[in-house]
């Protein structure tokens, strides 16, 4: 009898320990975890992707769903300037923001491959998807984390956004001679150099200043997207949208302050970064989708698209290996791990191409 009893209290006490502990990998601790968001918030509702960030936006909601309320944000929408949001999230200023790279080219290379011509497909439908499984590859990954952690980030997701790749103009280009002696605004770094490269002239004039500036004559093209540019009054003054292998990605890349990544305990540090691959996947597919109407739309609007013929592919394919040795040797951080991420960047578009079959 006495054994008995010994037994039935020894399985209430275990049973005890095993409410008391946490379930399922839950944490114990239930702190909540409020952090702040820098927003750049530039594109307003007229891009769907960009309203994920917006509060009580998919972002907010998942991470506070998935926490059960123990990861809340504070969503500031232009908190900093663009190109201040990189150095405020790695000094802490801000625990999350989502860092248009891109803008930061001539500053941190390293990060902004994308924009070298030749590496992803000229097409957005597959450009998009190939670009994608490259933030999707281990081995790219691993190279962020590294070059990221010197500046104390975390990489958390990429922001996907219509590739800047088509010049908008009055002039029916198809070749590259009819490219030479054009004034192309152009945005970015590498974009410049690949547009001289192709024998056009970059000028610089801020984006609320183009449509006027098209109408005015002050310059003959506009190297940006089909959306964008549409929705700036592009489609206005322009007879044609030609799209080109310059500038084949324009990205995004939501960056955490380390600090305030690591002061989240495990099982929070994994809602975190499993929230962010279902919003890399969301993104990807909205922008996408948002591109295949804008060429409705651009259509309708009477804008005749063009691309440059097949005939002139090897004098591209010199411009595109011009702006590659360009980001190799542009001095900057992380010079000497350049040729390890473009070797990781063109195995992951491949491998993807080798699964696809395209």
């Amino acid at each position: 009898m006495q054994s008995k009893k010994k037994r039935i209290l020894g399985i209430v006490a275990a049973l005890l320990l095993m409410l008391a502990a946490p379930m399922n990998g839950m944490s114990a601790d239930q702190k909540v975890y409020k952090l702040k968001f820098s927003w750049n918030d530039i594109w307003g509702p007229k891009f769907r992707a960009s309203q994920i960030y917006r509060p009580g936006g998919e972002m907010e909601r998942m991470l506070y769903e998935r926490s059960g309320g123990r990861i809340q944000l504070e969503i500031i929408p232009r908190m900093f300037p663009s190109g201040d949001m990189f150095t405020a999230v790695a000094k802490g200023k801000a625990d999350m923001g989502d860092i248009a790279m891109p803008w930061l080219s001539g500053t941190y290379p390293i990060w902004n491959w994308g924009e070298i011509p030749g590496i992803v497909n000229e097409d957005p439908v597959k450009g998009l998807a190939e670009e994608l499984a490259v933030y999707q590859d281990p081995e790219v990954m691993k190279i962020y984390d590294k070059t990221l952690k010197k500046f104390g980030l975390k990489f958390w997701f990429v922001t996907q956004w219509d590739p800047a790749n088509g010049i908008w103009s009055n002039r029916n280009i198809t070749t590259l001679e009819d490219l030479k002696g054009m004034k192309v605004r152009v945005g970015g770094y590498l974009p410049t150099q690949g547009i001289k490269e192709l024998g056009a002239s970059p000028v610089t004039i801020a984006g609320s200043e183009l449509a006027p500036a098209m109408m005015a004559g002050t310059i003959d093209g506009v190297l940006t997207s089909l959306g964008y540019g549409y929705s700036i009054g592009l489609g206005k003054v322009s007879k044609y949208f030609t799209l080109t292998p310059l500038s084949p990605t324009w990205t995004a890349v939501t960056l955490m302050n380390a600090k305030s990544f690591e002061a989240l305990p495990e099982d929070l540090q994994k809602v975190v970064m499993d929230v962010g691959r279902e919003l890399q996947q969301m993104v990807s597919l909205s922008t996408t989708a948002e591109y295949v109407m804008s060429l409705d739309t651009v259509d309708l609007s009477g804008v005749k698209r063009t691309r440059l013929e097949a005939g002139d592919a090897e004098q591209i394919a010199q411009a595109a290996a011009a702006v590659e040795k360009e980001w190799l040797n542009v001095e900057g951080p992380w010079k000497e791990e350049r040729p390890a991420l473009l070797k990781a960047v063109k195995n992951a578009v491949q491998n993807y191409r080798d699964f696809t079959g395209k």
